[in-house]
């Protein structure tokens, strides 16, 4: 099979850590070319990758068949037109798009071309979210009442010069984590009827959102989305209630942390969660209560480019559909319109 010819847009955290290892691990890709403004830090690792100094440079070189917009979200869409206009397959980081209406577009452009257009939604492949799915198909629980998940990040002071601290509605917490705990969800219990939410400024000086509490509302069922930056003592990420008992999950999948430590996907014990984190499942059955510990699955993002690449190659929709994620998009509109007017938007 030939090689799938790839442009990552930015070198910075997202390329180096989530991008660049999966192109370069999997022997269907091959990474041609990255962005870099100034300085060519992708060489140290990279020592054949072409280094180009703008984004046009970049869709502008013909035998790229796949770019990856992992640009400050404020570009995604600009940049996601442009490399679909130049005939290119793209991933782009989340969030998609602002509004629906852009994504929609996008979507409507992609089919026209005969594109592939995906969103790494690489979240689906986290080893705790992948142990959820595995507990939910084991049905142990009985019916689900409530689902809680969530990140709790701490970071007490503001980073001058970043853009992700700059003010404006679609800079912060919101867009930045809410997509993966609503696709997330989603991918677990389908569309809500509508949304409450609560967003707040919580840092001293911050411009940007940086808390939120995200209600889904479904007919039977409570969840209840949660982000912060204010958020040092750790709580369980992942809370199931059932009418047989709960499960709860602590820990945050290890990939990114170990990404950034070096840690190549093809390496051992890439993607095994350490045994403190597992889950507990906790259950009534018979009048007899039934407490064990869950072992997580493996998470493992290069399932996300496996399936990319045979997307492109077999001309078939990919896993992560960007036509479906603009329900999560509408689903953070939402979030925006319920702070504001606060109420329940029905969606």
């Amino acid at each position: 099979m030939e090689r799938i010819k790839t442009g990552i847009a930015s070198y910075g955290l997202s390329g180096r850590v989530f991008h660049a290892p999966f192109i370069e691990a999997n022997d269907i890709f091959e990474f041609t070319a990255v962005c870099e403004r100034s300085k060519n830090e992708a060489l140290k690792l990279y020592p054949n990758v072409h280094i180009v100094r703008s984004f046009e440079e970049l869709i502008s070189i013909p035998e790229l068949e796949l770019i990856i917009v992992n640009t400050p979200d404020l570009t995604h869409y600009d940049y996601c037109k442009a490399a679909l206009n130049a005939g290119k397959n793209v991933i782009v980081e989340k969030p998609f798009v602002f509004n629906v209406s852009e994504g929609e577009e996008l979507v409507e452009l992609a089919e026209k071309k005969g594109l592939m257009l995906s969103v790494f939604q690489n979240r689906r492949w986290d080893g705790d979210f992948l142990t959820i799915q595995k507990v939910l198909k084991e049905n142990k629980l009985g019916r689900i009442v409530e689902f809680r998940s969530g990140f709790q990040r701490f970071k007490n002071y503001i980073v001058e010069g970043s853009w992700k601290e700059e003010k404006n509605k679609h800079v912060g917490i919101v867009y930045n984590l809410g997509p993966h705990l609503v696709d997330q969800a989603v991918c677990l219990f389908g569309k809500p009827d509508g949304v409450f939410a609560q967003i707040r400024i919580q840092r001293e000086g911050s411009k940007v959102d940086d808390f939120f509490q995200i209600t889904l509302i479904y007919k039977d069922i409570n969840v209840l989305l949660t982000a912060g930056q204010l958020m040092k003592e750790p709580v369980a990420n992942f809370v199931l209630h059932g009418t047989n008992g709960s499960f709860v999950k602590y820990g945050i999948d290890p990939q990114e942390d170990q990404l950034k430590s070096g840690m190549k996907p093809t390496d051992a014990g890439y993607g095994i969660d350490c045994s403190k984190n597992q889950g507990i499942l906790n259950i009534e059955m018979n009048g007899q209560t039934q407490r064990e510990s869950i072992p997580s699955e493996p998470g493992n993002y290069m399932l996300f480019f496996d399936n990319v690449a045979f997307a492109i190659r077999n001309k078939v929709p990919p896993a992560v559909l960007a036509r479906e994620n603009l329900s999560i998009i509408r689903i953070l509109e939402a979030a925006f319109q319920s702070q504001e007017e606060n109420k329940v938007i029905f969606i």
